[in-house]
């Protein structure tokens, strides 16, 4: 089945082909010296003992291997941005980084200051040294889990460093990559937290000049230490509404130091090239790979016009065993239709100040328009009229910067709206 009716010019077609080259990748290295209290991801402590040199040695093979065979898969040709996540990449051997990097750019084409992002936790070792290779590596664009600035919290959320650890790895990584190219994550809502102390916690993090913040708020997640623990009232956490004030208040402090909002948890540093491309092809569609235990991927197989969604398999071990036997590790694979692809553009776009873009809706949806579908649509005039969406001058859809604020609370509308123009017009697969 196809995407495209049959209908669409051979424009469109070939706009679409262009943009079924081109992907992000994402490599999962799933260990970590010491598990979160507040993690849900797909993770495991290292032990030293199992984490030996051959070990790592297999996962290497085996990133390698699984980057190979996911590409085969796709029609892709050029890779727009590469980003090392985790778990705790930075955990693995240096040379690993390097030849997954190198492999990618023997299977596609790469711009020559490709965006390449590694995920940094501190800790009480220097870092200077395993920086230094990852620039030397190609490596250009570092995130730094600081997470918080209380080492009494850092213990409770089960983090193994101090807040001077983190602001010295933020001064390590700024002297080698440069303010552009060093993006710090902060948690709020964490146990002990008042807007007082959030406040606190903000200006001590801006006194250091970050170009890049990521704001999350923390989310107690089933199977978490730290969810049995508020479950067992042993801890607590502010309420929604002390919740909503500090978001609040981080945007403010943050717009005060010229760190613009361009996501509702990422702001960069106005006038700078700090903004995270690779994040930003995630959140307006662009497809990518996902290499690893657990990674997941929106691909289109070769020589098919419907998008798939893919999850690796999540046990190491398991995953490092499918992978020898079958070139990769998937464990769930599906085709999307449009309704769900449209959905999750959806979802992912309208949190940035962008918003959703006509020309990447047309590309999944040409034969209704944006407005087609939401301009009239009764259920949305309340969030018009009261200034929480717009309409942008190149006819993206957008929430305003009000919006941005509630922007989870306006979605499900959005998507109800979305279904029932589906359910009524019925759109091709």
């Amino acid at each position: 089945m196809k995407i495209f009716p049959t209908y669409l010019s051979q424009c469109d077609h070939s706009l679409f082909n262009i943009f079924k080259s081109e992907a992000t990748v994402y490599f999962h290295w799933p260990f970590c010296k010491n598990i979160c209290t507040f993690c849900n991801f797909n993770k495991y402590k290292r032990s030293e003992n199992k984490l030996g040199q051959h070990f790592e040695n297999k996962m290497e093979n085996s990133l390698l291997r699984e980057t190979q065979t996911i590409f085969g898969l796709t029609g892709v040709n050029k890779i727009k941005s590469i980003y090392f996540g985790g778990g705790t990449p930075s955990l693995a051997p240096p040379t690993t980084i390097s030849r997954l990097i190198q492999c990618v750019k023997q299977l596609a084409n790469t711009d020559e200051k490709i965006e390449i992002t590694i995920e940094c936790n501190p800790s009480s070792l220097n870092m200077t040294q395993k920086l230094e290779e990852y620039f030397k590596f190609g490596v250009n664009r570092v995130s730094v889990g600081l997470q918080s600035l209380d080492d009494k919290k850092l213990k409770i959320l089960g983090r193994d460093h101090s807040a001077n650890d983190g602001l010295m790895l933020l001064k390590q990584a700024t002297e080698i990559f440069g303010s552009d190219s060093v993006s710090v994550d902060l948690l709020f809502r964490k146990p002990g937290d008042t807007i007082k102390s959030w406040e606190n916690e903000l200006i001590q993090m801006l006194e250091h000049k970050p170009h890049h913040v990521s704001l999350y708020e923390l989310t107690p997640e089933k199977g978490t230490r730290l969810f049995r623990e508020l479950k067992s009232g042993e801890l607590t956490i502010p309420n929604e509404n002390d919740t909503a004030s500090m978001y609040l208040l981080a945007v403010k402090l943050l717009k005060e130091s010229s760190l613009e909002r361009y996501e509702i948890s990422n702001f960069a540093k106005a006038g700078s090239r700090a903004q995270s491309l690779h994040n930003m092809s995630y959140w307006h569609g662009t497809q990518y790979l996902g290499i690893g235990p657990g990674a997941h991927s929106r691909i289109f197989p070769l020589d098919a016009d419907l998008r798939e969604s893919r999850i690796q398999t999540l046990d190491p071990q398991s995953w490092q065993d499918l992978v020898e036997r079958d070139g990769h590790a998937t464990r769930l694979c599906k085709q999307q239709n449009r309704l769900e692809v449209l959905s999750e553009l959806l979802v992912t776009s309208l949190r940035t100040t962008k918003g959703t873009q006509p020309n990447r809706w047309n590309l999944f949806q040409p034969q209704y328009s944006m407005k087609d579908v939401f301009g009239a649509a009764e259920p949305l005039k309340f969030f018009y009229l009261n200034g929480y969406l717009r309409w942008g001058m190149n006819g993206s859809f957008q929430a305003t910067d009000r919006g941005l604020n509630v922007v989870d609370a306006i979605l499900p509308t959005v998507l109800n709206v979305l279904g029932e123009y589906h359910t009524r017009n019925k759109f091709s697969p």
